[in-house]
């Protein structure tokens, strides 16, 4: 901070400041009380004391898990600095709201304080261009926060990348009045970047290099409790790599902190990982343990969000007894937490689908098929919680669930629907490698109907139908969130693309073989497939159907259906007709020849579109186009 700006600030104000950056949080209550006791000062010495208060009750909140006071203790103040006018204090003090409402995971609300920080701060450009380019720096960040809260990966990075760009013109060593430092706001921001690709890209090495990077810079901010989060965030990062000793190291250095600085809820959330780790390692006498400290936190914070935390991870070492109490106990435990309304989003979906995976033990011990029907609810509310908190990797990996417990009767079409939905959804919000996932476990699955109309007439047990469903092994990327495995990309074969009418009319064909009389063969037997497949697709909501050894995919633009026959992957193909389709709609004369020659029930001809072939042969022949999702 600069020497003219400490001289405009009473000292019992900059000392209380030195006194919460240093976590010394009843010393700083202490001196900001005995300063309002005091009395006689300036609106703005009153409003900047208040801004004070407010980031102490926000470091009580991290501490407690509770943020309702800070924001209603906001409100008052920023209502109070108005009365300075149009002022930088005011948009620190919308900043600090912001943040407490994410945290409190008040959406709407938070996005309306932010929109406004942003206007109030375009009317004071005059101000220090140091002062401006940090608040500016902050409310990319937390826009970049909020993106990544709804799940939006591409707007969360360009924000926290602009905040980023933005901080490195400031110099590290200066402070602004009394915000964050710009190492503790890098920090934020790269742990937003970071956060995307763990859970939003399913990236964990690139969610590895900036969550490197963001522990750097909390050691250069000497913020402990920044670094015991960095810390804690190598953990989860390595948990979900499989490298569990490295996971288990990181959160056993952020509880150290955690606990030097007694940041007592922290500490109880970097247990509760580190809980599910050792788990994980089989290493249960120690989890007794640490589960025995949680007790004790938890007795001693009176929190209803850390005894959940507790419930939870007590329920899931329950859970690993081979004795039927104890999990009967661990389904007790996990059917309260999904009673309890103050249970937060991350308690419910880990309690269904821990509870999921102990009903699939029973119907495997039972072989009684009634205990999907205290499944089915289970599924319904993982479906709705994902889809209102956003969780959209974990809606995937429902409905792929889905999939595999409608293979266990034989409904292969409900199956096929779900993979279906699932790679749609996993697209919509750039989950690449998970779409890659369902797509090949939609390709096994096509290859397989034979064997499962076989498994189906042989009456197969339920325990040989679970195996070859691989329920075990979709429960524990759910559970225990490990990275996605996929093959490597292969590029399919093409053979056939067509566009035809919702009617089944052809409109367009192209055909990638040289062998004529193979050619007219695939020509006129995929084209009946096609009139039968198209009823079905829109009736079933299925996108793709195998004849023998090549795989028939239908993409609906209307009034057309663009067709692709290959051989090989179908997530290079969907990528492929998706970039076609693109294309030719966004081209206004293509497009418009395209519904020409539909209306007069005429086929287009390559001379009818010049532009056609060489677009055909760069996406399907030479495949030198590139395509999101592809790399």
């Amino acid at each position: 901070m600069s020497e003219q700006k400490l001289k405009r600030k009473p000292q019992e104000l900059i000392l209380a400041k030195q006194l919460i950056d240093g976590y010394k949080f009843d010393e700083a209550d202490q001196l900001i009380r005995s300063f309002e006791e005091k009395g006689g000062h300036t609106l703005h010495d009153n409003v900047l004391c208040h801004l004070l208060k407010c980031e102490l009750l926000y470091y009580r909140g991290l501490q407690q898990g509770q943020y309702e006071d800070v924001v209603k203790l906001a409100e008052q103040t920023y209502k109070e600095s108005l009365g300075l006018g149009n002022n930088l204090l005011s948009v620190d003090i919308l900043l600090i709201m912001a943040h407490a409402l994410l945290f409190s995971q008040k959406l709407d609300e938070a996005v309306n304080i932010i929109r406004q920080g942003e206007e109030l701060l375009k009317s004071l450009s005059q101000e220090l261009p140091a002062d401006y380019k940090h608040r500016e720096a902050h409310l990319a960040f937390i826009k970049g926060w909020y993106y990544m809260q709804i799940m939006n990966a591409d707007r969360a990075l360009k924000h926290s990348e602009h905040s980023l760009a933005l901080l490195e013109e400031l110099d590290v060593k200066q402070e602004i009045d009394f915000s964050l430092s710009v190492f503790s706001l890098s920090v934020y921001s790269l742990n937003t970047i970071t956060r995307v690709y763990i859970y939003l890209k399913g990236d964990y090495d690139r969610a590895l290099i900036y969550n490197e990077k963001a522990l750097t810079n909390a050691e250069e901010s000497g913020n402990k409790w920044l670094i015991g989060w960095m810390n804690m965030g190598m953990g989860v990062i390595y948990g979900f790599k499989g490298e569990i000793d490295r996971s288990i190291k990181y959160y056993e250095q952020s509880l150290t902190i955690y606990n030097e600085i007694n940041f007592k809820t922290p500490a109880c959330f970097t247990i509760a990982y580190l809980i599910q780790t050792l788990i994980d390692k089989g290493e249960l006498e120690r989890t007794q343990q640490l589960l025995h400290q949680l007790e004790q936190l938890n007795n001693q914070q009176k929190s209803k969000l850390v005894n959940l935390y507790y419930l939870l991870n007590k329920a899931l070492l329950l859970k690993t007894s081979p004795r039927a109490r104890n999990r009967s106990k661990a389904e007790e435990i996990l059917k309260q937490i999904l009673k309890d309304e103050d249970s937060d989003f991350e308690l419910i979906l880990k309690a269904l689908t821990n509870l999921c995976e102990l009903l699939l033990t029973e119907l495997r011990m039972t072989n009684d098929l009634e205990v999907l029907e205290e499944i089915n609810p289970l599924i319904a509310r993982l479906l709705d919680t994902a889809e209102k908190s956003y969780s959209y990797s974990i809606l995937c990996e429902t409905y792929l669930l889905q999939a595999k417990l409608s293979l266990l009767t034989f409904k292969i079409k409900k199956a096929k629907r779900f993979l279906t939905q699932a790679q749609q959804i996993a697209e919509r919000f750039g989950l690449n490698l998970l779409a890659r996932k369902i797509s090949n476990e939609h390709d096994k699955l096509l290859k397989q109907l034979s064997m499962w109309e076989n498994l189906k007439e042989s009456k197969a047990s339920l325990n040989e139908r679970m195996e070859l469903a691989r329920l075990n092994e979709q429960m524990e990327n759910m559970t225990r969130k490990r990275a996605i495995e996929v093959p490597e990309l292969s590029d399919e074969d093409p053979v056939l693309l067509l566009v035809v009418s919702e009617g089944g009319r052809p409109i367009f064909s192209q055909s990638f073989v040289e062998d004529q009389a193979f050619e007219d063969h695939l020509f006129g037997g995929f084209f009946t497939a096609i009139n039968s497949f198209i009823s079905e697709k829109f009736s079933e909501g299925l996108d793709r159907a195998i004849f023998g050894e090549h795989t028939l995919l239908m993409n609906s633009v209307s009034p057309f259906l663009i067709c692709y026959v290959y051989k090989g992957q179908s997530y290079s193909a969907q990528q492929r007709v998706k970039y076609f389709i693109d294309k030719i709609q966004n081209d206004e004369p293509v497009w418009q020849t395209f519904n020409k020659f539909n209306q007069v029930n005429r086929e287009i001809q390559l001379k009818d579109i010049p532009s056609l072939e060489p677009l055909i042969n760069e996406i399907f022949i030479r495949k030198t186009i590139h395509l999101n999702g592809l790399v």
